[in-house]
């Protein structure tokens, strides 16, 4: 069934709620003490987005006791990405300043093929790849400087303007406990959790108002 498919996503998402707000919370704060000349004008928004990415990665490599199965993957060094993989499932932190937009895969082969997951059906592949990959979209609340988290598993490409193609997409909550309660609410279009919320195609993509890793 697809829910069992879903709950284990949901199983596997517990180890990284509290994690990942530590480190993006923490990153902001480094962020707005070390940038504050900076920070009276949109032309080094894209500077503060690479410095928070940086020390959450710093961070959560200091927190690598505490993730459980999970572990901090990729390269950092190569334009600051930041993926976390436990084995079963891989995530990709991308950078998306607006909470209603998921970036598209853009041109390039190798992050299509990260977006084209298989359809969710519950059963898992007898061969090949069997590992789910997800997006993990982050932005910073300009209003409350707390870190947003998107989750979402996407079935293929799209392109700029055009509705995401995903199964699952819901925001990640700051514990634990929280995203164990939270109820699947199947749509139309995708799956996503009853979650309340406070209200460019490459990593490298500097522009402040592109999506980076």
């Amino acid at each position: 069934m697809v829910q069992d498919h879903v709950e284990r996503i949901r199983s596997a998402m517990l180890g990284l709620c509290e994690p990942l707000h530590d480190a993006f919370t923490s990153a902001e704060q480094r962020r707005q003490v070390l940038l504050a000349d900076l920070d009276d004008g949109p032309d080094y928004v894209w500077l503060g987005t690479h410095m928070v990415r940086a020390f959450a990665h710093h961070r959560l490599r200091q927190l690598s006791g505490d993730l459980g199965d999970w572990k901090l993957v990729g390269n950092h060094a190569r334009n600051g990405e930041l993926w976390l993989s436990e084995g079963n499932y891989r995530v990709r932190m991308l950078h998306s300043p607006d909470g209603g937009v998921v970036p598209p895969p853009g041109s390039n082969l190798t992050r299509r093929a990260f977006y084209c997951n298989p359809p969710l059906t519950g059963m898992i592949p007898m061969f090949g790849d069997p590992r789910d990959k997800l997006l993990g979209l982050w932005r910073i609340d300009p209003e409350t400087a707390a870190p947003v988290f998107r989750i979402v598993r996407t079935i293929g490409a799209w392109d700029w303007g055009k509705h995401h193609q995903a199964d699952l997409d819901f925001f990640l909550p700051a514990t634990a406990d929280e995203l164990a309660d939270l109820a699947f609410e199947p749509t139309d279009e995708d799956l996503g959790l009853d979650l309340p919320l406070d209200d460019q195609e490459e990593e490298g993509d500097s522009n402040a108002g592109g999506f980076t890793g």
